[in-house]
């Protein structure tokens, strides 16, 4: 997996999403509008009855737009059909699958593998990819082992790195990403993309902006990245229009939009949450999984569920693209959307 740097001669400015309200949404002939806020709906109001469950529930996925609800025995089954969802009897609460994944965080210095929950499925997915050395194999399909049918392991091809290729470059001379979110500290405009893009330093131009300075960089750990925007506030919207009035947590079977650089905009599904990926360099902890296909200079640009933002883009392969969550990104330095 590579981040998602590219040579390009600008740097792209971009946001989220307003919806209009709708009811009862047939996913089959939704807009994709209508079918965003079917999605949001659901996984409000399924939370809140999962949240009710205690240990007996086992997380949440969406199905076509459809909330699941995660059961661990009969009682909470009964509950969650009489609030009327559509129920799973599984064996893993989501606090065994969260305390699984967590056990798996304390192993360190694996580069090349990645591991997160999959509550469509009740396990944690751990991901080992194929240069990784025979030593991090060893040691990750050993505690992976350790837990049992809580996780399953999965083999994949190619590398993940956060180095930027030689030709990159942003509006700084050297390299370019994407913006992911406009955003106000204070009352001040900024400009929110990936941490591993601010890292490099420089002041960073593009659109309407020109002579950003880097405020905050956060990479490895988060990947959170916090630029100026000397040039005024910007409109919180994508740059196709929809604007974003809020920042969600993505849900597993979740369908995204994407926006970026180089491949534009595009659509997923979130596979995956609370991942933790083991570059080279560092683990980013608390990505989210997608099949939303990115490239090079797509690093930083936003993923989207209608006005809802849900988090920049860190990298990707050739199946799967690792999203920072906007949530974390806008307590961690006391943003508000713009």
């Amino acid at each position: 997996m590579t981040s998602r740097k590219t040579f390009v001669a600008g740097f792209t400015v971009f946001s989220a999403a307003a919806l209009t309200a709708g009811l009862c949404v047939n996913a089959a002939s939704a807009s994709p509008l209508a079918f965003a806020q079917m999605q949001s709906q659901a996984i409000t109001q399924a939370t809140q009855v999962v949240d009710g469950l205690g240990l007996s529930g086992g997380g949440i996925y969406l199905d076509n737009g459809k909330a699941i609800v995660n059961v661990t025995d009969a009682a909470a089954q009964q509950k969650a059909e009489a609030a009327g969802y559509a129920t799973k009897l599984v064996k893993h609460s989501f606090a065994a699958l969260t305390n699984a994944k967590n056990s798996l965080d304390a192993v360190k210095n694996v580069p090349q593998t990645a591991w997160g929950i999959d509550t469509k499925n009740n396990q944690v997915v751990v991901k080992i990819y194929d240069a990784a050395s025979p030593a991090t194999v060893a040691k990750v399909t050993e505690a992976a082992a350790k837990l049992g049918d809580s996780a399953r392991i999965e083999h994949r091809a190619g590398k993940l790195s956060t180095y930027i290729a030689d030709g990159d470059s942003i509006n700084n001379g050297q390299f370019t990403c994407s913006l992911g979110f406009n955003v106000t500290r204070g009352g001040e405009p900024m400009m929110l993309t990936a941490g591993h893009c601010t890292n490099e330093g420089g002041t960073w131009s593009g659109g309407d902006v020109s002579g950003a300075r880097v405020v905050e960089s956060d990479c490895p750990g988060a990947d959170s990245g916090l630029l100026t925007r000397p040039n005024g506030s910007g409109d919180g919207a994508i740059n196709t229009g929809q604007t974003i009035s809020s920042a969600g947590t993505p849900t597993v079977g979740e369908r995204i939009q994407k926006q970026g650089q180089t491949t534009g905009g595009g659509s997923g599904e979130v596979t995956s949450v609370d991942e933790s990926v083991n570059f080279d360099v560092g683990v980013l902890n608390h990505e989210f999984g997608t099949t939303a296909h990115t490239d090079h200079g797509d690093s930083g640009g936003p993923a989207y569920d209608g006005s809802k933002g849900l988090g920049t883009l860190s990298g990707g392969d050739t199946v799967t693209s690792y999203f920072y969550p906007l949530t974390l990104e806008l307590q961690s330095y006391g943003l508000e959307l713009a």
